[in-house]
């Protein structure tokens, strides 16, 4: 065979590697670039390249190496969450334990559909990056606390005393207990507005029209910081007149979650909701021209 002809194949063949590669990209959800990590004292950096305009916004997972759990835990907002530079987002997981290791991927959300990274490299935390100790409690323990639900009145009773994580930052940083639910179609947090013994959770008032008339379970609670887009978690903490909840949310940082039994949704261990049905009312607009 000649040698231009032989280049040719060859060069052939690498377009044509290089053409299945980008096919693959965009049609396999999973081959998006895997994310760099690099660790720094007692935090993990995870550094997230922008891959689309479109993105509403990004969920981060980290898989611990030790027992092979993932774990959702976070979201970063598009445009909120990019560097200056435009090209990159960064999310600190400082929730790490030493001699522990983790990896990562991200769930890009772009228009109404997921496309995932790779996983990342390993990353090891070891006792010189003075990471949280094995011992130090990062989720809420349940402690025997169980959910009573009351179809009644569609409602929730924490029965029983959890403990909140005692890593120093819950309590310096705002952090809220938020139920996890899921119906066949979405898994999303609610807050609650407290842990507490006998604490009633009313469902109709807490969940929106997508867990309403329909079969959902709750997955467990979880820990969750908001930070905005001025790094501020109090309202109005800055004091510019504007409220953190009327403010941009920039990253969202959950906790490990802790399951929770749920008693009086029988052996399917899921609740139905219906949603309350009235009349129109009457368009009373004061306006007049």
């Amino acid at each position: 065979m000649k040698k231009g002809t032989s280049f040719i194949l060859f060069f052939a063949a690498i377009l044509g590697i290089t053409f299945s590669s980008c096919k693959l990209k965009i049609e396999d959800e999973s081959l998006y670039d895997k994310p760099a990590v690099s660790i720094t004292k007692d935090q993990v950096t995870v550094v997230i390249s922008r891959v689309s305009v479109d993105t509403k916004y990004i969920n981060i997972y980290r898989r611990d190496k030790q027992n092979d759990e993932v774990y959702n835990i976070g979201i970063l907002f598009h445009p909120e969450a990019l560097l200056e530079d435009n090209k990159n987002y960064i999310y600190v997981d400082s929730l790490v334990k030493e001699n522990h290791s983790y990896d990562y991927r991200v769930r890009y959300r772009i228009n109404d559909e997921y496309f995932y990274s790779e996983w990342s490299n390993k990353i090891e935390v070891t006792s010189e990056n003075n990471a949280y100790e094995e011992s130090v409690n990062l989720t809420y323990q349940a402690n025997g606390a169980t959910l009573i639900y009351e179809k009644t009145d569609f409602t929730l009773k924490i029965d029983g005393n959890m403990t909140a994580p005692d890593f120093p930052e819950f309590s310096t940083e705002n952090y809220k207990p938020m139920l996890i639910f899921k119906s066949d179609k979405l898994t999303q947090a609610f807050e609650i507005a407290s842990i507490a013994d006998d604490t009633i959770i009313e469902l109709r008032g807490l969940l929106p029209s997508e867990f309403l008339d329909t079969n959902i379970s709750i997955l467990g609670i979880v820990a969750q910081k908001i930070i905005y887009d001025d790094d501020t978690f109090e309202d109005d903490a800055d004091g510019d007149g504007i409220e953190d909840n009327k403010k941009a949310k920039k990253t969202i940082v959950w906790s490990e979650p802790t399951e929770l039994e749920l008693i009086g949704a029988g052996s399917s261990k899921t609740i139905y909701i219906p949603s309350q049905s009235g009349t129109a009312g009457l368009d009373y607009s004061r306006t007049a021209k």
